[in-house]
């Protein structure tokens, strides 16, 4: 996979887990008080871990030809640390 390939994937995942941290907000906003207050917290983790894998992908795009492949793997970390943290928070709240 070349370049920018790559990034369009990255950003296609990055804007479909937007879509799912919007989700989350939503159900705290009809979540009692105790369960808002853990899916806020929830959310504003997955929302700084969106932001670093943001910075990450924007560095690859930024890298040279043989650099992006060295960080490729720190994005990909990044990508599935969201990931993770994004699933868990689903199972958790699903039924909120």
């Amino acid at each position: 996979m070349n370049r920018g390939e790559y990034i369009d994937r990255m950003a296609a995942k990055l804007k479909e887990w937007n879509s799912e941290i919007k989700n989350l907000e939503a159900k705290a906003q009809e979540a009692g008080a105790d369960a808002k207050k853990e899916i806020s917290s929830e959310v504003q983790d997955l929302r700084a871990k969106r932001q670093a894998a943001e910075y990450k992908l924007e560095d690859i795009k930024e890298a040279g030809e043989e650099s992006w492949k060295e960080l490729q793997a720190e994005t990909e970390d990044a990508l599935e640390d969201i990931k993770s943290s994004l699933e868990n928070a689903m199972n958790r709240f699903e039924n909120v």
